[in-house]
């Protein structure tokens, strides 16, 4: 099926609900996206404090139309209910409807070569992205723990 061959599990099609994000969204180049994260997790999580507002669950990377030498990059809390936005965390919603998933385990650097497979499988699959996806951290990685253990679900909106 795939060129690529890592040990990926099979992509999956969910059916999901709209999910609620506080989101930062920037244009940001492809080295800069670590610097991203530090800044924007932070301020999300004080802007929800502030906000009487909790985390729903584990954290999201979304990727807004097709990536170049720069990604449409927003950092996401998901929360239950619409979020206001403030002082530069945005309300920002994924639309209900046919996701293609794909769970990895591994390093951060394995993600390219997933998003590649399930990319791929999109294609043979006869469907079409909406030009939304995203990556949901199930794991919070360790300082100085074993990168192994990070668990990703890659997600991939379909028309």
């Amino acid at each position: 099926m795939s060129t690529v061959t890592p040990p990926f599990e099979s992509p999956a099609l969910e059916e999901r609900a709209e999910q609620h994000l506080a989101v930062v969204r920037e244009r940001v180049q492809l080295d800069a996206i670590p610097a991203l994260y530090d800044r924007a997790f932070p301020r999300i999580f004080a802007a929800l404090a502030r906000a009487g507002a909790a985390p729903s669950g584990a954290p999201y990377a979304v990727v807004h139309g097709v990536p170049g030498d720069t990604l449409d990059l927003s950092v996401a809390v998901p929360v239950d209910a619409p979020f206001t936005g403030s002082e530069g965390v945005d309300p920002e919603t994924l639309p209900a409807g046919t996701v293609a998933t794909l769970r990895v385990r591994g390093d951060y650097s394995g993600l390219t070569d997933a998003y590649a497979f399930l990319f791929e499988w999109i294609e043979e699959s006869g469907r079409t992205p909406l030009g939304i996806a995203w990556e949901r951290y199930l794991t919070e990685p360790e300082p100085g723990g074993d990168p192994a253990g990070n668990e990703t679900l890659l997600g991939v909106h379909l028309a």
